[in-house]
């Protein structure tokens, strides 16, 4: 019962996270200008709307395809199929499109220091779901050869 919620819980908040996505590229050119005003005050800091603007764009795709991913792990976890090979590549997918977006923020992160936090810790996540990647391999080839010992 308490896993289900847990899984309800995952599945609606990938869902809202979709809008979120989709919001942000419509209000994208709002944000930035928001920041734009709200960062004037720091001194030799340069145009920096246009270059954060094409930064998120860039990383759009990588959290695109992070949803989906998440979605389609979430859904075969919810049907009893957590070792499945299916989603140790979707975790694989998931992995790369951190990195990708770590590579999208070095970009920026020239331009704003602070912005080389986001590099970090996307490269971090990316790293972590490798190793979270190799597990799930691991269970997946165990169970496959428990299967085929049975």
């Amino acid at each position: 019962m308490k896993k289900d919620r847990s899984l309800l819980a995952s599945r609606i908040v990938v869902k809202v996270c979709y809008v979120i996505v989709a919001a942000c590229c419509v209000f994208g050119p709002a944000l930035v200008k928001y920041y734009d005003e709200k960062t004037a005050h720091i001194p030799n800091r340069g145009d920096v709307a246009a270059p954060l603007l094409i930064t998120l764009y860039c990383c759009v795709p990588f959290a695109v395809c992070v949803l989906v991913c998440l979605d389609l792990l979430l859904k075969n976890i919810a049907n009893g199929q957590p070792f499945i090979a299916k989603n140790v590549t979707y975790l694989r997918i998931i992995s790369y499109c951190c990195f990708g977006v770590a590579l999208a923020f070095i970009y920026f992160s020239v331009l704003r220091p602070f912005a080389f936090t986001i590099v970090f810790v996307a490269a971090f996540f990316g790293l972590i779901l490798r190793v979270v990647k190799n597990c799930f391999k691991e269970a997946v080839e165990i169970r496959e050869e428990n299967d085929a010992t049975i």
